[in-house]
């Protein structure tokens, strides 16, 4: 492991890597942004994301994936390159309720026959680390000995027979009944779209057949893949997730009930002493509670093996020269919402920046979306009420200026209660006023609709209550260390809004009132949206950063 994490350094030196232009700045007094607008250009192939950065005909291209590229675009005297160690996790889904992967003997048996080491170098030249933890290795949170190689084909053969399990003469797997094992299809997305993704999938199909499962790739869109994984319609899929910072998410992923269509328990791991720890860890008052928890829930996740850890990915970006102000951190690639506030071309007036945008949106209800592509757009929209420090990665204040954490009652009565103040005259992207009422319709409005994608962020509301036009105040049923993250980074809708959604499943926005109908109080608005080809977002002119008292010059 640190020969290969040595070596991406190595690499990184020779290729000229920066970190962005340098800039002290203060996130919380940081004005902007300076940018007026942001043309994501849609462009699917990474031969012509690659090109079309070379050429300058757009400005930044993140998440690179492929080490050829990466060395590519290094070498050219127009861009500059940033790397950051994030919150990335590449995982082999098994859906724990359909046999084979109902077995936890076959999901460990599979997991041991995994050779992700020789996966990372062949595909991604140390550009990022093997993992056996369901938390990144950056993770504060994550298990000690994440990043120690579990690969053993002899051992998960022996883990197989003593379950009952054959071999035939060509070892090819057979039941404890003699019938043959399944063939089972490894759902992937498109070699076009996630080049580096599907040559994975072909390895761990290879991986496993060499242990004698019989594994055949399925490439398809990611849209329909990722509809399949709500419904529990697939044997074997692999898929990536950007993972906060905190370890609540294994609730998320694991805990039963979050086993619903469209939630995020996608293996459908349904466990009652996984459960427990993980309610221990949804729930613990305190970070020493959570500590303990999240070791007892990692330590039960590595012996049932819902999912197979794989690897977790560098973020590489590029950015254009021609662009000043430019921010990078070791935690953050230029392509961030930092850059976004300060950035200005070099020379000349200002103009739109151009990023690329990988795959289309497809759907930009911030309901039901669930794509990284989706949020790449909505996520400039929304806001939530406390950020997350680029430097510390510490809460730092958004829309809330400040904000009280309280434990009330006693014993079984105790529970949390959540007090925010707004800032002085903020205002939604449309101009009109941003107060509590708004924030308290969000929040009834998702946990009453049990909103997949949200529910568990809110489903320990109790009640919400607007005590005036800045003031919120939220009850939670029990005590928890997360409720303040859980509540104050949802996306906050307006709610006149909400009012007029009927449907949520299948509102359409831009159908029912264009690119004004997304209102948030983001950075950016939606100015337009030509499938197949761009999306155009607009400076918020509304934005709070822009009208900072005593922020910091632009």
């Amino acid at each position: 492991m640190k020969k290969l994490l040595r070596a991406a350094l190595l690499a990184l030196l020779c290729a000229n890597v920066a970190l962005g232009d340098g800039i002290d700045f203060d996130p919380e007094t940081l004005a902007g942004p300076s940018l007026e607008k942001i043309c994501m250009v849609i462009v699917a192939n990474p031969d012509s994301q690659v090109l079309a950065a070379e050429k300058g005909e757009i400005d930044v291209l993140g998440d690179i994936a492929r080490p050829s590229d990466i060395n590519r675009l290094s070498a050219s005297p127009h861009l500059d390159m940033s790397l950051a160690r994030g919150f990335h996790a590449f995982f082999l889904l098994m859906n724990n309720q359909a046999s084979p992967w109902n077995d936890p003997a076959v999901r460990r048996a599979a997991a041991m026959s995994l050779d992700r080491n020789s996966m990372v170098r062949g595909i991604y030249q140390g550009y990022c680390e093997p993992i056996n933890s369901w938390l990144p290795p950056v993770s504060p949170w994550a298990a000690p000995d994440g990043t120690r190689n579990i690969f053993d084909r002899k051992a998960a053969r022996e883990l197989l027979l003593s379950a009952g399990y054959r071999f035939n003469y060509a070892g090819r797997l057979l039941r404890p009944d003699g019938t043959p094992f399944p063939a089972v299809k490894l759902l992937s997305p498109l070699a076009r779209v996630a080049p580096t993704t599907a040559e994975m999938a072909e390895r761990i199909a290879a991986s496993l057949n060499a242990a004698g499962f019989d594994v055949d790739v399925e490439p398809m869109d990611f849209s329909a893949m990722v509809a399949r994984l709500d419904r529990k319609d697939y044997s074997l899929a692999v898929l990536a997730w950007s993972m906060g910072r905190n370890p609540d998410s294994l609730y998320s992923f694991y805990h039963s009930s979050m086993d619903v269509p469209g939630g995020y328990n996608m293996t459908g791991i349904r466990d009652a002493r996984l459960d427990a720890a993980l309610e221990r860890l949804r729930f613990a008052p305190d970070k020493a509670a959570a500590e303990a928890a999240s070791a007892e829930a990692q330590k039960l996740l590595a012996e049932l093996v819902p999912s197979a850890p794989i690897y977790s990915r560098f973020s590489v970006a590029a950015f254009s020269r021609s662009w000043k102000n430019v921010i990078s951190t070791e935690k953050i690639t230029a392509d961030n919402m930092w850059t976004m506030m300060r950035a200005e071309p070099r020379e000349g007036p200002m103009r739109p920046l151009t990023m690329a945008l990988v795959e289309e949106p497809r759907s930009l209800n911030p309901f039901t979306a669930s794509s990284a592509y989706s949020w790449q757009v909505l996520g400039n929209i929304y806001e939530g009420l406390i950020g997350t420090n680029p430097k510390t990665l510490e809460d730092m204040s958004g829309l809330a200026e400040s904000w009280n954490v309280a434990v009330e009652g006693a014993g079984k009565d105790a529970h949390t209660v959540l007090t925010f103040r707004l800032r002085e005259g903020l205002k939604w992207n449309d101009g009109s006023p941003l107060t509590a009422a708004d924030l308290k319709a969000t929040l009834e409005f998702l946990k009453n609709n049990q909103i997949p994608r949200f529910f568990d962020a809110v489903k320990n509301v109790a009640s919400a209550e607007a005590l005036n036009e800045r003031e919120l105040k939220v009850t939670m049923s029990g005590v928890s260390y997360w409720y303040l993250d859980n509540v104050a980074g949802l996306p906050y809708m307006p709610a006149r809004v909400l009012e007029g959604i009927a449907d949520w499943q299948n509102w359409d926005p831009l159908a029912s009132g264009g690119p004004s109908a997304l209102v948030g109080a983001g950075p950016f608005a939606l100015e337009e949206y030509r499938p197949g080809e761009y999306v155009m977002m607009a400076r918020n002119p509304h934005y709070w950063r822009l009208h900072l008292k005593g922020a910091e010059s632009r």
